[in-house]
């Protein structure tokens, strides 16, 4: 994320929330969290890149020769094009940079993911034991409510209380909110962490849409196309004061075979069309808000709330990206009544400094509860306009140092 995304912001539809930290308290663990996932990644072309206290451990990930010619083409014409940081083993390691990556399972295991890059390697320490086919129904605090002790789990059919002196929470949103609300007891009527009732409150994401350039009329070869963005526009853009977003390359991604998106008469059209073009998106910034999120009826969700959409933003950036593309010497195809979901979505569970308008202090500690944490993108105050990935992997390594030193005073 971008040094603004942790400040107060003015967008369209209103002020983004400041974050309880900063970025420079943020940046060693992004720093780490690059070297921990492989990251391969260059600054240049990208005048909105923040300070970096090291350069990032690989270089980028080459472009496919169409891309290349495509990139240079963006370029002559005046878009500022940078590297997209992506976490894979590819320097040296096993990745092959295949047509099969953006949206698939790796069978190579070269995706750097939370599994192969942190949970794997934590395993052959011997220090982690790993429970599948299991589920976590509620945690446990003390009598006076001042302290996790442990967590109620479920595996086939039995029911154990496992104790503990830390209890972490990494569900993933809704899961995280969800499991404190299912946690309720005299102490915490509404749930750990909710005496204010912020669970499921609060949630951001950002609002998306599809563009699709058409690189020529034959049909493209099988190849790696996730390398470029175009994130000039992330503060401001021509004509518009408030923070606009990014423009990126996808992957080779069938998309004309979504039963669910496309109908079925369309499906031809969009095959021809899919095959000769690349997969892009172009992402603004949906805000929270206190309604932005979901309520619950006993274990089940029962409302969403969506965040705020800035429709004109939306708007001005997607003809931003067909006018780049379109200098470029590409025919567009970008749907107009495209539907604005949420993706990357974040919040409710949020950190904060507030105990009245957040669950959880900066450490990611439940404010009510010392040794209770929650640390996943549910903690995001907002998503900011990029992929929130890194961010939620050096939020986690942050955490990890205060865990030991909690531990360590008693």
């Amino acid at each position: 994320m971008r040094e603004s995304d942790f400040r107060v912001v003015q967008h369209e539809v209103g002020e983004s929330p400041a974050w309880p930290i900063t970025y420079a308290d943020l940046e060693p663990y992004y720093s780490q969290a690059e070297h921990l996932y492989h990251v391969h990644g260059s600054s240049e072309g990208d005048p909105t890149e923040p300070p970096r206290s090291s350069p990032f451990p690989h270089r980028p990930i080459p472009h496919a020769p169409r891309i290349a010619t495509l990139v240079k083409r963006l370029r002559d014409s005046g878009a500022c094009v940078s590297p997209i940081p992506r976490a894979i083993d590819y320097e040296g390691g096993k990745c092959v940079l295949c047509a099969g990556c953006d949206s698939y399972y790796c069978q190579l295991d070269a995706k750097m993911d939370a599994e192969i890059a942190a949970l794997r390697p934590a395993l052959r320490t011997g220090n982690v034991d790993l429970l599948t086919n299991t589920e976590c129904l509620r945690i446990l605090t003390s009598a006076d409510g001042s302290k996790a002790t442990g967590i109620v789990i479920r595996r086939q059919d039995t029911e154990q209380t496992v104790e503990a002196n830390v209890v972490a929470v990494c569900a993933g949103l809704p899961l995280s909110g969800q499991l404190l609300l299912r946690s309720r007891n005299t102490k915490h009527p509404r749930g750990p962490g909710n005496s204010n009732a912020c669970v499921g409150r609060y949630q951001g994401g950002h609002t998306t849409g599809i563009l699709l350039p058409i690189l020529g009329l034959a049909k493209l070869p099988a190849m790696h196309t996730k390398t470029f963005a175009i994130n000039s526009y992330y503060h401001a853009s021509p004509d518009w004061p408030h923070p606009t977003g990014v423009i990126q390359a996808g992957g080779q991604i069938p998309f004309w075979d979504d039963e669910g998106a496309i109908s079925w008469w369309k499906r031809p059209a969009a095959r021809f069309l899919g095959q000769r073009s690349l997969f892009c998106f172009f992402m603004t910034e949906a805000l929270p808000t206190r309604e932005s999120g979901f309520d619950v009826d006993g274990e089940t969700i029962v409302r969403w709330t969506p965040p705020l959409h800035s429709t004109k933003t939306f708007a001005k950036l997607r003809k931003l990206a067909i006018e780049a593309f379109k200098r470029a010497g590409c025919l567009v195809i970008a749907p107009a009544g495209q539907s604005r979901s949420v993706w990357h979505a974040t919040g409710t569970v949020c950190f904060g400094v507030d105990p009245k308008s957040s669950v959880l202090d900066p450490s990611c500690t439940a404010h009510d509860i010392d040794n209770l944490y929650v640390v996943d993108s549910s903690v995001m105050p907002l998503a900011g306009a990029v992929n929130t990935g890194l961010t939620i992997a050096a939020l986690a390594l942050r955490a990890g140092d205060t865990i030991p030193n909690l531990k360590a005073a008693g």
